[in-house]
């Protein structure tokens, strides 16, 4: 059977960098493209963090290699010296599409969006020249462009590209079978936003986008409305909440619609060949729900940390490279959480620990749920999940204190359709059938034990019986 196609378009924090070892240890899933945004840390500073990542799985799979241990689906569908498996990795928006108002999470992410890792286990990490493949060579002095090169030469796992990503996203899309790519979604909205605007037909083309964004009936975690990925770029939100309809028109932001105007559904133009964008949308309300305890991932990683490899005679510690590396930056999640817990008050994490049976530290596992969404078989998705369909969900793009709200009619009124009649004051369609936004909106899960556990297997492998 063919893998599955995956973009991940992300802003490499702690729980995308999860997202992204859960997405690549997935043996039915192959990512085509990792999308880089602006958003918990600046563009240049994710590169970084990405790059990291395919160097410890690397070493990951020399030290399994060396001492006959299992390999991981990883590496095992992406052979070290054949890049025509590996992923590209591109920048794309390093800000809004709006340029309204930029943010960032540095604050419980970190400087480089991991905790300070690469100060503190500089082993793991690569040369700050590590950025320079994702630059156009005539920009770069003849020392940078030589040293480029090399860097290029030197990449394992990744295929590093100087094209916006946006612009890879929309090149994906032409190139495979329609209807067969996957979005995974979980940064602020600017890519997608852009690629969408630029081509809307190919855009189209997608299968499904699956997001990480915005609160619905709980509280927002950057204001008492909006959550971070939507509150960072709100018109890119509205703009990609808008693919769902039959009219995008009616939902675009105001600032938008100017920018907008080849971004035309099939209802307003006889020779539009694209339809509705299918988007499933993760919400606070489903994400703050899935936790990742720390004893979890302790007992998880014991075994790799202190078991010795199975090699005879062998005085080897055995500790796995990419145990050690998620040691240390999520480490340092769960204390940054611990202290929030103490800013906070106790009752919201008193909850927690009484629907998960257990207490100590955790992180809330946004990214990782998402993307074990995109990634499920029809399945494990109708058995685990469960979605409310066709929700006309909104983004409040102008208001003071409301920016980055998600707005949903709850007035209980069905729409009309077009023969049947509306009230006089409906000015933004809201109970119009062919007007409003068609978001798949998740809002039941596996639960934070039994997704803690097997985020951990996947991203691990399984230790028991060597």
């Amino acid at each position: 059977m063919a893998q599955r196609k995956l973009i991940v378009d992300c802003d490499p924090g702690v729980d995308d960098v999860l997202a992204l070892l859960l997405a690549l240890n997935t043996p039915s899933c192959s990512v085509a493209l990792v999308s880089l945004c602006f958003g918990n840390i600046g563009v240049a500073t994710s590169v970084r963090n990405v790059v990291a990542t395919f160097q410890v799985l690397e070493s990951e799979r020399q030290y399994r290699s060396l001492h006959k241990l299992p390999l991981l689906p990883y590496h095992l569908h992406n052979s070290a010296d054949d890049s025509s498996t590996w992923p590209t990795v591109a920048l794309g928006s390093t800000f809004p599409v709006s340029a309204r108002r930029t943010v960032g999470a540095e604050f419980f992410h970190g400087a480089d969006g991991l905790g300070g890792v690469h100060e503190s286990a500089p082993q793991f990490s690569p040369s700050e020249t590590c950025i320079l493949p994702f630059y156009d060579p005539k920009t770069l002095s003849a020392d940078q462009a030589i040293t480029r090169e090399q860097v290029i030469r030197d990449a394992k796992g990744y295929i590093p590209t100087c094209r916006p990503s946006w612009r890879e996203i929309l090149r994906i899309l032409r190139e495979e079978p329609e209807n067969t790519v996957t979005i995974v979604a979980i940064a602020p909205l600017s890519n997608l936003a852009r690629a969408a605007l630029e081509d809307p037909p190919t855009f189209s083309r997608v299968k499904e986008v699956v997001c990480m964004g915005g609160n619905v009936s709980v509280p927002g975690n950057m204001t008492p409305f909006a959550e971070f990925n939507f509150y960072a770029d709100v018109d890119a939100a509205a703009i990609v909440l808008a693919t769902t309809s039959r009219n995008p028109g009616s939902t675009l932001p105001p600032s938008a619609i100017a920018a907008a105007t080849c971004f035309r559904g099939p209802g307003e133009d006889d020779d539009a060949k694209y339809g509705p964008v299918k988007l499933y949308l993760f919400p606070l309300d489903i994400t703050t729900r899935h936790r990742l305890r720390k004893q979890w991932f302790v007992k998880c990683c014991a075994g790799w940390l202190d078991k010795t490899p199975g090699i005879a005679n062998s005085r080897h510690p055995g500790e796995s490279p990419l145990a050690t590396w998620m040691t240390v930056w999520l480490g340092g999640a769960f204390r940054r959480m611990e202290d929030l817990v103490l800013f906070e008050g106790g009752s919201r994490h008193a909850a927690a620990d009484q629907a998960d049976g257990v207490g100590g530290a955790y992180i809330e596992v946004h990214d990782p749920l998402t993307m074990y969404f995109a990634i499920a078989s029809e399945k494990e998705r109708a058995e685990l999940f469960n979605v409310s369909e066709n929700m006309d969900l909104r983004m409040e793009t102008t208001g003071q204190w409301s920016w980055g709200m998600c707005v949903l009619d709850r007035r209980g009124i069905a729409k009309r359709d077009s023969h049947e009649p509306r009230p006089a004051r409906d000015d933004a369609g809201w109970l119009d059938v062919t007007k409003g936004n068609r978001v798949n909106l998740v809002v039941e899960g596996p639960g934070s034990h039994a997704f803690g556990m097997k985020l951990l297997e996947r991203v691990l492998g399984d230790l028991e019986g060597l």
